[in-house]
């Protein structure tokens, strides 16, 4: 698909170059200047329409290929995009059960080490009893006694991942919330201001809201804001 696009604006452009300071020479001090600002924003207003005129029928045609290329591209790609996403997920299922079984071994054989551990303790707590009963050493028994209270010192275990590296295979974990329970989030926030921003107001409702309302809207924490702005036609 080939765009192109020849647009002549110049000459639009270099009219609408001259308006910012015939704008700021303005001075409103009666009625008849005042007219005459009106007149100005008019014509502000008719030299947009002309540009409007100028350039748009060009940026719609320009957007409609763009448009047009996009879907190109989204239809060529969406194959791949299911597979890819197939695969990925193929990946994550395999990956996922392998951690599951690398956990589950990694607790048995800690498990294991700490039984391991509490029986050589026990064993050596006995072997010194046993010692001190022959030799009728009371403090050796003592120690006997002392051995069986000390903590059991288990030596940390670590299984290795069970999925093997592939060059140019990363996993990402990707963490989001959920909002479970809407009064308890705003109570949590209201004890916690540290967490207020986890509020975020509706502002399209509030602002709806306004409108309805006016004046008469009261609701502690927000106010209804009113803005003037001048509309103007052509001339």
């Amino acid at each position: 698909m080939t765009l192109e696009l020849v647009v002549d604006g110049s000459q639009v452009t270099e009219r609408a170059l001259a308006f910012p300071d015939q704008a700021r020479a303005i001075r409103i001090m009666d009625a008849a200047s005042y007219q005459q600002a009106c007149e100005f924003l008019k014509g502000v207003k008719a030299l947009r329409d002309e540009i409007a005129d100028t350039f748009d029928p060009h940026i719609k045609r320009a957007f409609e290929s763009h448009r047009a290329l996009v879907k190109d591209k989204r239809d060529a790609e969406a194959p791949l995009a299911e597979a890819e996403l197939i695969a990925k997920r193929a990946l994550v299922t395999f990956d996922t059960e392998q951690e599951r079984i690398r956990q589950e071994e990694q607790r048995r054989l800690q498990e294991q080490a700490r039984r391991d551990a509490e029986e050589r303790q026990l064993v050596e707590a006995i072997a010194l009893e046993e010692e001190a009963q022959a030799s009728g050493d009371a403090i050796l028994a003592m120690e006997a006694a002392a051995k069986l209270e000390e903590p059991v010192h288990v030596p940390a275990v670590a299984v290795a991942p069970m999925t093997p590296k592939v060059s140019g295979i990363a996993y990402r974990e990707t963490w989001g919330g959920r909002l479970t329970d809407i009064a308890a989030v705003i109570k949590y926030a209201a004890a916690n201001p540290q967490f207020m921003g986890l509020l975020m107001i509706n502002q399209p409702a509030l602002n709806q809201l306004a409108r309805s309302m006016k004046h008469q809207m009261r609701i502690p924490g927000v106010e209804a804001v009113c803005t003037k702005d001048v509309a103007a036609g052509r001339r």
